[in-house]
């Protein structure tokens, strides 16, 4: 039976070791001799190698810590700004309808006879009317304020007469505005400075989306109650509600500008081929320049969201034209410069720095798209997918054409070819024949 060989391999073992220190002791012997020190520093204990990484742990577990801390309070602040930016934004809404609600609230009793305020100057002061009259006149209107119960009785008279008393009168009346409030109540210090009452339309683009959008629901109405009307042609009883004919302040020139965009305008949503009704584009369009809008899709009419004006079109009598500028209040910033605290959108226009109305910052806009309408379609504001259908189109046409073309050479190369085989065929022949002859 054979022994594993153990003695040897422990002979080897201590050989190697001796022969490892001895090599050792050499290098250590020349690294002296050569005064480059030892090969193997002193060692730190490992106590001390665990402290240091304890500390360096703890400074960066500090440091990360830190971090973490100093983004959630940014992410917190951001958070908190945003919402109090969103409570900000509700509120000045909330305060905007609270502020049409009540100038919506006067009836006609009261802006059609002459008062020493504006429904809008008492709308301002947080007054509204209550469609209440005096019971010893019944010309005399009684507002209230919601937030205090205040009440105001406001009687009728001309508060520009040259009268002393008058003066006096209207005076008092304007003070009155605040005085009518409780102590308490916020209206006492004044009108709210959120609530911001002006023409709301700033760029171009706005202004034609919004000269589009309102003309177009007034077409698409229209359009809609002369279909019922031809169908139902046992009666008339919607022909009262069509748009009446118009009465405007316009110049000519600035007439057929409006109807002839809004030709333009139609024929980019309607189909190519589909006839346009042009009396009642140039209707709606009108409408839609003095800031008016469908009343409603059953009663069909104008309304005006500033001044909150409205009239059906079957309240037109016989005969009788709607005056659009003077349906509307005289403190709409669609009619009143003061109130709409605009300027003119053409930079080139001289008396840039006047403030103008609305409708005139209307008639400018109008001035502008129709200018660049006529120097090219595609550099108007208006231009949408219809001018793209178009370019479309007509490279499509170019296409086929170029198609037909090429079949055209393809053609007229290979009769050209075979005629001219035809004819070398026809001399071989003739000469085949000659020599046949000889």
């Amino acid at each position: 039976m054979d022994t594993p060989n153990e003695p040897d391999t422990s002979k080897n073992t201590s050989e190697l070791r001796k022969e490892a220190l001895e090599l050792c002791e050499f290098i250590k012997k020349v690294r002296v001799e050569a005064n480059l020190g030892p090969v193997i520093k002193s060692k730190r204990s490992f106590s001390l190698i665990a402290e240091a990484a304890d500390t360096d742990d703890d400074e960066s577990r500090g440091k990360r810590q830190q971090l973490q801390q100093d983004q959630a309070e940014t992410d917190a602040a951001a958070q908190a700004a945003a919402k109090e930016a969103e409570a900000k934004k509700e509120l000045i809404a909330e305060k905007r309808h609270q502020f049409f609600r009540r100038l919506s609230s006067f009836s006609p009793r009261f802006y059609y006879r002459k008062r020493p305020f504006t429904a809008l100057e008492c709308a301002k002061y947080g007054w509204r009317d209550t469609h209440l009259v005096g019971k010893k006149d019944a010309k005399t209107c009684i507002l209230q304020c919601d937030d205090c119960q205040g009440k105001m009785f406001v009687i009728t008279f001309d508060p520009n007469s040259e009268n002393p008393k008058v003066k006096e009168i209207t005076n008092i009346y304007k003070e009155s505005l605040i005085s009518c409030h409780a102590e308490t109540c916020q209206w006492r210090n004044g009108p709210d400075a959120d609530v911001v009452y002006n023409f709301p339309i700033q760029s171009l683009e706005d202004g034609v989306n919004r000269l589009q959008g309102s003309a177009f629901s007034f077409i698409f109405t229209q359009n809609r109650l002369k279909s019922k009307i031809s169908k139902d042609t046992s009666t008339n009883q919607d022909g009262n509600k069509l748009i009446p004919p118009l009465q405007h302040p316009l110049e000519d020139l600035t007439y057929s500008r409006v109807c002839a965009l809004g030709v333009h305008f139609q024929q980019q949503r309607q189909e190519i081929g589909e006839p346009i009704d042009t009396h009642t584009v140039y209707a709606a369009y009108l409408l839609s320049l003095f800031g008016w809008r469908l009343l409603s899709d059953m009663v069909p009419g104008i309304r005006c969201d500033l001044c909150c004006s409205k009239r059906g079109f079957h309240q037109v009598k016989q005969g009788e034209k709607l005056n659009v500028l003077k349906e509307h209040k005289e403190y709409c910033p669609w009619v009143n410069p003061e109130t709409a605290d605009v300027y003119s959108p053409n930079v080139h226009y001289s008396n840039r720095d006047r403030k103008i109305c609305g409708y005139e910052w209307m008639v400018d806009l109008v001035a502008i798209e129709y200018s660049l309408i006529t120097r090219g379609k595609f550099l108007s504001l208006s231009a949408r997918e219809a001018t793209d259908e178009k370019r479309n189109e007509l490279k499509q046409k170019m296409y086929k054409a170029n198609e037909l073309l090429k079949l055209w050479d393809s053609y007229s190369s290979g009769s050209s070819s075979n005629s001219t085989s035809s004819s070398t065929n026809a001399s071989n022949n003739q000469q085949q024949q000659q020599q046949q002859q000889q």
